[in-house]
């Protein structure tokens, strides 16, 4: 294809994001059952009623309503079992509890609302599925549209690559299969002969094990699917890649001294030499950009598991800002960078295809378009990891909660908190949560 004239159409990622936020219960639920009441009091485990962060969620939870704080643990106040198992709800919805079986000791003629440490058994709370707030759904709905898009950009640059990497490996390895096939013809049967003796055997699945080898190049030869032949790869970068050896007995090398597998490796590197040296290294930049995308995801994928953990809005706006850097750098219309190529064997896992030999790898140009997205990204994950909050110094169990109406001694509502949802610096109550909770196994 002709040369390419601008970077990779990659859509905005600046787009509202979250890292998912691990909850036990549902706060807005509980915020809805103390709505309706003008005179409340808190009876607060008496270690969470610290400086001024309990009268300010109070408010949060009930703008309205006239507070009265009493210290008191949770077994004083609330009998009865607590219940860990989940109400049914929508998908997505946060967990809710039935709250039967809670009852208040001792009522009183205003609307109460008890916070304690839950006395559960912590093995079923572990094998409750995993509930969070928030998500990365939509950074990633945007990674996978703007790699969709490049990939069909560069797509007949690809498709001319390998056809040019199928015929100088076509031609290496012409040169060596009928000798190879020769050596080996003894082997092309499955079975060794019957009156074989164990070593024999084995010498012979080891011969049998090169022979399929060596027809598979011989494919590439008769104008067959060439799958034994390099080709350009795109992971974490480009590359230039052939499937992996196929199985064969540990001890083949000192069974059969023909060394299939280093001559076709010869013939692959051949090959992937005469091609780099004739590719537009333009449009190499642009492969080896939709590449690092595969790196970005990774980069990201820590960030984006469920934690117990708060942000800060100021450090979510700047998080989302700084993708916009990675946006800027795979898109960019400079094409002219001064990327090489690194011809030297190794190996990888390409999804889809499994384990590959590399031959050559694009080492892109130094604040390069791929570098720079990837250390953007990596720096987004290292500025939320260190900038979150709350994320130690609480126990595994959640936190408590019920509401009981005057005079009743039966629960309104029940559920759990964790307790940096409530109690976390001088952030504010994630309230509303967002529009899109997940819950998954």
């Amino acid at each position: 294809p002709p040369p390419p004239s601008h970077g990779l159409p990659v859509v905005p990622l600046a787009v509202d994001w979250s890292p998912p936020r691990q909850v036990a219960g549902d706060l807005s639920a509980l915020r809805e059952a103390l709505a309706s009441s003008s005179n409340a009091v808190a009876r607060v485990e008496r270690r969470l009623d610290v400086g001024s962060q309990l009268p300010r969620v109070l408010t949060s939870l009930a703008p309205k309503t006239t507070w009265i704080v009493e210290a008191g643990a949770w077994d004083a106040n609330v009998a009865g079992e607590l219940p860990v198992t989940r109400q049914p709800a929508a998908v997505g919805a946060p967990p809710t509890y039935a709250s039967d079986g809670v009852s208040l000791r001792d009522t009183s003629g205003r609307t109460v609302l008890v916070i304690g440490e839950a006395a559960v058994d912590v093995r079923p709370w572990r094998a409750l599925p995993a509930a969070w707030s928030g998500s990365c759904q939509p950074l990633y709905d945007a990674l996978a549209l703007s790699q969709e898009q490049s990939l069909a950009y560069v797509e007949p640059f690809l498709d001319h690559a390998d056809t040019v990497l199928r015929l100088n490996f076509r031609a290496a390895v012409a040169g060596v299969v009928p000798e190879l096939r020769a050596a080996l013809e003894s082997y092309a049967s499955a079975e060794a002969p019957t009156d074989a003796t164990s070593q024999e055997r084995q010498t012979h699945a080891c011969g049998h094990a090169r022979y399929l080898q060596v027809e598979a190049a011989a494919a590439c030869l008769q104008g067959e699917r060439c799958v034994a032949g390099p080709r350009l790869v795109l992971r974490g970068g480009a590359a230039v890649a052939m499937p992996a050896p196929q199985w064969s007995p540990d001890d083949c090398d000192d069974r059969i001294e023909i060394d299939v597998e280093g001559a076709l490796a010869t013939a692959a590197t051949e090959a992937t030499v005469a091609t780099v040296s004739q590719l537009e290294p333009r449009w190499v930049t642009l492969a080896d950009r939709v590449g690092a995308m595969g790196a970005v995801y990774e980069a990201l994928e820590d960030l984006c598991s469920p934690r117990r953990r708060r942000f800060a809005d100021a450090d979510l706006v700047d998080a989302r800002a700084r993708l916009g850097r990675v946006e800027r750098a795979l898109g960019s219309d400079a094409l002219d960078e001064s990327g090489r190529w690194d011809v030297e064997m190794g190996s990888m896992f390409v999804p889809g295809t499994g384990p590959v030999t590399t031959l050559a790898r694009f080492i892109p140009a130094e604040g390069g378009g791929s570098q720079t997205a990837v250390a953007e990204a990596k720096g987004v994950r290292r500025f939320l990891l260190s900038r979150s909050l709350c994320r130690s110094g609480y126990g595994e169990l959640p936190l408590a909660v019920a509401v009981f109406e005057p005079s009743q001694t039966h629960a309104k509502h029940f559920g759990y908190l964790y307790e940096e949802t409530l109690f976390c610096a001088d952030l504010p109550l994630p309230l509303p949560l967002p529009s899109a909770p997940l819950e998954a196994d």
